[in-house]
């Protein structure tokens, strides 16, 4: 199907997604709602749109980048205690592992946004580089291990972006290997100098993007609530908000989902996001909880609300509705290592009951939402399904 087109201002980060057969997971607890103010209807669309971009940002944005930060500092904190005892037990490594896990479920959830301070200076990839094609994060690591410097932060923030961020995290934190554990590897030592260096360089790029987005820092709130800045307006700050979700839906479903999955069992697991922790279904669930937030406003003044109460639209409003929750219902189900469920006849129906709820998501929002809301997504898909 073809999307309506929009040429945008900005940079759009665009998923070039080919047929499926050519193609190329955070924690259990999904974003609970804030229960905001009640707000008062716009009398215009422009009205209304200000109202979801507003609550949209406080019941979610900002709170999803405060837990980012939270979360990164604190694991910047237990990778230098871990690295500067005498000795590590298995316990111990298991707890850094779980902040590790912490850190990117509070990732996932705000991971769809592409807008603002993330997609400056390349943090959006610094933070999270993947896909990883080339393996590149594999190669990173390789050469730092091999480095004969001193690795520390600001050294770090040099690299290539495969070598700063998340996927590099988890690549030192759970090896393939037994002989390249942190528990007993022979060059543990620099193991760990390079893990609290790249610890540090995430938890310095989330504090910056948090502290952009805050109104008491450089208040990039302002911008996008009031549709200024790098917005021409609050209509223009909800048709790139809106791209953004749709490129995340084709990014879970495809990239996530119906490229791991293959053509036939077993799959390909190993080009799967965070194939190394195997938190690929936990990110996928976190993601896919997500876009109700989105959609409401994270309890706020949704776009429910606009549909029914300023367009008159309650069917377009219950199908949206009916195909987020169906969407997380399907992810829901998916339990387990995602090798298992890539290789078994059950778990690869409920992958693809999941692709195919994503998909009608993808159906009502590009059609019958964008033409209720007389809204324009700068997004083409490419995957011809």
């Amino acid at each position: 199907m073809k999307f309506l087109t929009k040429t945008p201002t900005r940079l759009l980060t665009c998923l070039l997604v080919t047929a499926v057969l050519t193609a190329c997971g955070g924690s259990e607890t999904i974003i609970d709602a804030i229960d905001p103010e009640p707000t008062t209807p716009g009398t215009t669309i422009e009205d209304e749109f200000g109202l979801w971009l507003t609550d949209l940002a406080n019941n979610h944005v900002l709170p999803s980048y405060q837990n980012l930060q939270a979360s990164s500092a604190s694991l910047s904190s237990q990778t230098t205690e871990f690295c500067t005892k005498a000795s590590n037990n298995n316990d111990d490594l298991v707890v850094l592992q779980q902040s590790w896990r912490a850190v990117v479920a509070s990732w996932q959830t705000i991971a769809w946004l592409k807008v603002g301070p993330i997609v400056n200076d390349n943090r959006i990839f610094r933070l999270h580089y993947w896909p990883d094609s080339k393996d590149n994060v594999g190669n990173g690591i390789a050469n730092l291990l091999a480095s004969n410097e001193e690795i520390n932060q600001d050294f770090i923030a040099k690299q290539s972006v495969g070598s700063q961020g998340l996927p590099a995290l988890e690549l030192l934190l759970f090896p393939e290997a037994n002989q390249d554990s942190l528990l007993n590897a022979n060059d543990k030592d620099k193991r760990c100098q390079v893990l609290t260096a790249i610890s540090a360089n995430v938890a310095t790029i989330s504090e910056v993007v948090n502290s952009e987005w805050q109104i008491a820092g450089g208040n990039y709130h302002a911008q996008l609530t009031q549709g200024t800045g790098d917005f021409s307006s609050k209509k223009d700050a909800v048709e790139e908000l809106v791209t953004n979700w749709l490129e995340q839906i084709e990014r879970v479903k495809d990239e996530k989902m119906l490229v791991p999955l293959s053509v036939a069992s077993p799959g390909i697991p190993t080009i799967a996001e965070h194939v190394f922790s195997d938190e690929s279904v936990r990110s996928i669930q976190k993601n896919i909880a997500t876009f109700k937030v989105i959609y409401s406003a994270g309890g706020g003044h949704g776009f429910d609300n606009i549909l029914i109460g300023h367009l008159s639209q309650q069917n377009i409003a219950t199908e949206m509705l009916t195909a987020i929750d169906n969407a997380i219902d399907s992810a829901d189900v998916l339990t387990g290592s995602y090798e298992d469920l890539l290789k078994t006849d059950e778990g690869r129906a409920q992958i693809t009951a999941a692709i195919d709820a994503l998909r009608a998501i993808r159906d009502v929002l590009t059609v019958d939402f964008v033409q209720a809301t007389d809204i324009n997504i700068g997004f083409n898909s490419n995957d011809g399904d």
